[in-house]
């Protein structure tokens, strides 16, 4: 039984660290949500997440955090303007990787997002990264998760192309709209992951909708609530709130058996973002999920599945 468990135990030790660190040293920048979203995926997931190998998975990671810092520290735009560059430049890189991969998304919006500057947010990304690497070689070793072969991704890049472009064009209009309502979380960085992902041909999440949707705002408020109990009304540490969420959404999960990556980051950005923006953040997590699910059903979904069903039908004449 405690087999079954190590991999959440494995999670709330690394996510309650992290945490723990940033609040010892100061630095707020050491807190990488989509940390959580590796590990649900890497770990507690029994098959993993995405077509990913663990070399391909860090570099990914760490050059896509360091380019986020590079594009703020160096690029002069406007916030939204660089948002959507990155989410461009992330979407190039999905198509070209060989993976289906699509956390590293977050790794380059967040620091755009958050006007992060600091070279400590790429080195703790990619030092926590290691660690969700490590974790998955002990529950290998342990026997509790099978050794997975990875296979790099062959793509259609004409389809792929034409899928990356309307993605950030999407993302881009709704970005506009969240921006103007001064409501920014519609467009999380870790949306955007589960956007790319939705969007992906063959993906079995969004045809369950309302559950999915569900889930990724229930984990949203997850995160809200420890935040703002534990942590603002009672004084406990930011740890101890990053703890409970956690375990909360672990538990969400596992209740529903669904493991959505995404919704895990979107617990622990409830630790990093202003503390005015706390209570609106479900709300603008349920439009915003809400709305980039429906994109990839009307936009996305009924066309892909119109293809693969000609494909199908050239092979059988």
């Amino acid at each position: 039984m405690w087999k079954k468990y190590l991999p959440d135990v494995i999670t709330l030790i690394l996510v309650t660290g992290m945490v723990a660190a940033a609040e010892i040293l100061g630095e707020k920048e050491i807190i990488f949500p989509e940390i959580t979203a590796l590990a649900v995926g890497y770990m507690v997931s029994e098959k993993r997440s995405w077509m990913v190998n663990s070399l391909r998975m860090l570099v990914l990671i760490t050059g896509c955090a360091v380019a986020g810092v590079l594009i703020v520290r160096y690029l002069g735009l406007s916030p939204l303007t660089e948002i959507v560059i990155a989410f461009a430049l992330a979407q190039i890189l999905f198509m070209v990787s060989g993976t289906t991969f699509a956390p590293f998304i977050s790794a380059i919006v967040l620091p755009v997002m958050l006007r992060t500057t600091t070279w400590v947010y790429p080195i703790a990304a990619f030092m926590l990264t290691l660690c969700v690497i490590l974790g998955r070689a002990l529950l290998t070793k342990l026997k509790i998760r099978e050794e997975e072969k990875y296979n790099p991704v062959k793509i259609n890049v004409k389809e792929n192309a034409f899928d990356g472009t309307l993605r950030v064009a999407c993302m881009a209009l709704l970005g506009v709209a969240a921006f103007a309502m001064d409501w920014k979380y519609m467009i999380a960085p870790p949306l955007l992951v589960a956007f790319t992902e939705f969007s992906r041909k063959g993906n079995k999440a969004r045809k369950i909708p309302v559950k999915v949707v569900a889930v990724i705002t229930g984990c949203g408020l997850a995160g809200v609530l420890g935040r703002m109990l534990l942590h603002v009304q009672l004084g406990l540490p930011l740890a101890a709130a990053a703890f409970t969420a956690t375990a909360g959404i672990l538990a969400i999960m596992r209740i529903n058996k669904l493991f959505l990556p995404p919704a895990g980051a979107i617990t622990i950005l409830a630790m990093l973002i202003p503390e005015g923006a706390l209570l609106s953040f479900p709300l603008q997590i349920l439009l915003g999920s809400a709305t980039l699910m429906a994109i990839s059903r009307l936009l996305f979904m009924s066309r892909q599945e119109e293809k693969a069903a000609e494909q199908e039908r050239g092979m059988a004449n």
